[in-house]
């Protein structure tokens, strides 16, 4: 009998096993990873770095010498009787502009530093789809957690309920307390009912994010986070983090750097230009031309002697943004200085929150084994029980939503300095 129970309990550990290993086991780093891979906002932006990529190809061309095909057709009328002639020119063109001025060159810059500011805009993207992702994550342990402690106010509920039997058949209680602990465990069942679905709603939104079936929902397991693997360094270095990898930054600077590309643009189109021309043309009255031809070749200098101040008024509007955009990125160091600061306080809030929601936890249930002595010997009424089991109840609840909370912060805090949190 012994070798057959010894079997027995072999083969059942065999089987749970295998359902285990069955299970896709997702930590979080793999869950922002698999996020980050299928959102459609990535994708996105990609496609809108590529469009800054083909226009700095555009202005590129501009160095390049351009070769045109030409055909002009001309008819000439002198008058007083005189004859008639048609003239068909046929033949290449070729025109390429050798001096600017600077112009192109630095209009070349800025569309790089704007193909550059790209990458930080889809940085900056991905850090709040890892947020998104990490908040997702974690609501389905806090739902969890919270069913847990709704589970645990379901068996006091319970024992209530017996205790208010017990009491009301040998005649120490009214019909009333019975009443009133069955209303608490029909209260404590919706909860677990409540908080069981939306784990699973929260699990779902998951994998909605991952892009996964959910028709395979149960094959997925969560790891959870535990907040003890928390660290946290000291405010300054985060202070300082934030101003050297925050995707804001680093593209206002790549804006400024654009910007002084686009001032010393403006100020080459003071500067004459060159150009190198040449054509050839087959000239005949005929529509193809096959007798005749024309040959040019030569250099063309423009300089810019008066535009109608145009130059001067876009000179002078280009530098005042750059002046705004100087204001704009102080405004913004301020403000994410300001941001980790905040952030920083509330995780050390969160993390006082979660110790004292401990600290109320472990004395209310010290509380309700007392209050349940006292009810079950006669010294205390249903209503102190239930009392005391309510105020249980919440600090459960508590505790479950300050973990989460102070997991989430921390999160957060690592956002707040430019990092993709999770990875």
């Amino acid at each position: 009998m012994k070798k057959i129970g010894f079997l027995s309990i072999f083969f059942i550990f065999l089987a749970f096993s295998s359902q285990a290993l069955a299970k896709k086991v997702l930590t979080l780093s793999e869950a922002v990873s698999l996020a980050i891979k299928a959102n459609p906002q990535i994708s996105s932006a990609l496609k809108q770095r590529e469009e800054f990529f083909y226009q700095k190809n555009i202005i590129r061309a501009e160095f390049f010498p351009k070769i045109f095909l030409n055909y002009t057709y001309q008819r000439t009328d002198l008058g007083k009787n005189l004859p008639e002639y048609n003239t068909h020119l046929f033949g290449p063109f070729l025109t390429w502009n050798i001096f600017s001025g600077f112009s192109t060159y630095y209009a070349f810059k800025e569309a790089l530093y704007y193909l550059a500011l790209q990458d930080e805009n889809l940085r900056g993207k991905i850090n709040e789809i890892a947020l998104t992702t990490i908040k997702t994550y974690l609501d389905y342990f806090k739902e969890k957690s919270l069913l847990e402690a709704a589970l645990s106010d379901f068996e006091d509920a319970k024992n209530i309920l017996k205790l208010a039997k017990k009491r009301y058949e040998v005649g120490l209680s009214p019909y009333a307390d019975v009443l009133d602990a069955e209303a608490r465990l029909k209260e404590a069942e919706y909860k677990v009912t409540n908080y069981k679905y939306l784990s699973e709603i929260s699990k779902a939104k998951l994998l909605i994010l991952l892009n996964e079936d959910l028709t395979k929902i149960e094959e997925y397991e969560l790891l959870p986070i535990e907040e003890k693997d928390l660290t946290l360094k000291a405010l300054p270095e985060y202070i300082a983090k934030a101003l050297k990898l925050r995707p804001e930054i680093l593209s206002k600077e790549k804006e400024i750097l654009a910007q002084e590309s686009r001032l010393k643009s403006v100020r080459g189109e003071f500067f004459p230009s060159i150009d190198l021309f040449a054509n050839y043309y087959k000239e005949d009255s005929k529509f193809f031309p096959d007798s005749n031809f024309q040959f040019q070749a030569g250099i063309k200098i423009t300089f810019p002697l008066f535009t109608g101040f145009s130059t001067v008024s876009k000179l002078q509007k280009e530098r005042a943004t750059l002046e705004k955009k100087h204001f704009e990125r102080r405004e913004l160091e301020l403000n994410i200085q300001h941001e980790v600061f905040s952030n920083y306080k509330i995780f050390e809030t969160s993390r006082e929150n979660l110790a004292a929601s401990l600290a109320l936890l472990a004395k209310l249930e010290e509380d309700y084994r007392i209050m349940q002595k006292k009810y079950e010997n006669g010294l205390a009424s249903i209503v102190d029980l239930t009392t005391v089991m309510a105020r249980l109840s919440e600090a459960r609840s508590k505790v479950a939503l300050s973990k989460y909370d102070l997991i989430f912060n921390y999160y957060n805090l690592l956002k707040s300095t430019g990092e993709i949190p999770g990875l």
